[in-house]
């Protein structure tokens, strides 16, 4: 084995283990402890971070912020990654704690020149355009972890009632259209709850007794709250051809909206009554290029905005 090969393959193993003696190293690797020594002396120079101590339980330890392995890309992997973290750059926060821009020129000094020269080429010409209501969101390092962990967390949730203290247990973070929203469980409802991450203005680890979940993913509950919500209304909406169009175009609409040959629609389906508000407000914006049918609390809601709409201009 080449220098450079076991140098690599030393730094996978010591980022694999949380302690080791030099020792140890050496047997693995079939070398001197005087050459595993020098090794990690090498591995220490160029940042991992390795640090020792002497005596009985001494050894070698690995912080926390571990340095990983190099990466072999081929030109096309390593513009493609470029570009999915640079799509990032217009969320107003992430769930990380490294800024995106200090991440992203990092990963680009270290290119080759070739992969440079197209990813200068390409930047100009391709942007991920993400500008809608961009919220600032400041805990989500901590409900990332939480979800991950499953542990629970108690909050300081600014709701349309005011601040008001929640324990919840997150399944995990998604983002639309520039807002972070994280369903979680709730200690006081006893439910799957919907929380905006923007709202939750300071969040601290509890010592609630967490639950078993029905939910292993976000992706899971997204797909399955879909088909499982209590209180069930029909939604009816008649739409034209630019309603259709529109329509489709909505993430909470497009999946309902069906078409007629003639390119005018119509949506039919079950929503949660808790949501109705918010669906008959996304077709406000339709103008009269859509007809709310049922049920008739919606087309009373809609009455009411109309009315205090025209004794505003009146």
């Amino acid at each position: 084995m080449s220098k450079s090969q076991r140098l690599i393959e030393l730094m996978m193993t010591v980022n694999a283990k949380r302690k080791f003696t030099a020792r140890e190293l050496a047997e693995e690797f079939g070398v001197s402890y005087r050459t595993i020594l020098r090794d990690l002396n090498e591995l220490s120079a160029i940042g991992v971070p390795l640090y020792s101590e002497v005596g009985a339980d001494g050894g070698y330890f690995i912080l926390n912020e571990r340095m990983l392995p190099p990466v072999m890309l081929k030109e096309s992997e390593a513009v493609t990654l470029y570009f999915a973290f640079q799509s990032l750059q217009f969320f107003g926060s992430l769930p990380f704690k490294m800024e995106t821009g200090y991440v992203l020129k990092k990963f680009y000094q270290h290119l080759p020149s070739v992969a440079k020269k197209r990813i200068d080429s390409m930047k100009d010409r391709i942007v991920f355009w993400n500008p809608n209501r961009v919220q600032a969101a400041d805990c989500l390092e901590i409900i990332l972890n939480a979800a991950v962990d499953q542990s629970a967390l108690h909050i300081h949730y600014d709701s349309q009632k005011g601040v008001r203290e929640r324990t919840i247990q997150p399944i995990g973070l998604y983002s639309y259209n520039g807002f972070w929203y994280c369903p979680a469980y709730c200690f006081l409802r006893k439910d799957i709850r919907l929380f905006r991450a923007d709202r939750i203005k300071h969040a601290v680890t509890s010592e609630a007794e967490v639950q078993t979940l029905p939910y292993h993913s976000v992706m899971e509950w997204i797909e399955l709250s879909e088909k499982e919500f209590s209180n069930s209304i029909t939604f009816s909406v008649e739409f034209s051809k630019d309603g259709v169009r529109r329509a489709k175009s909505e993430m909470d609409l497009e999946r309902m909206v069906k078409e007629r040959e003639d390119g005018t629609g119509w949506i039919k389906a079950g929503i949660p009554e808790s949501e109705l508000n918010y669906f008959v407000d996304l077709i406000w914006n339709f103008g009269d290029e859509a007809l709310i049918l049922e049920p008739p609390q919606a087309i009373t809601y809609i009455k009411d905005k109309i009315r205090k709409l025209a004794e505003q201009y009146s």
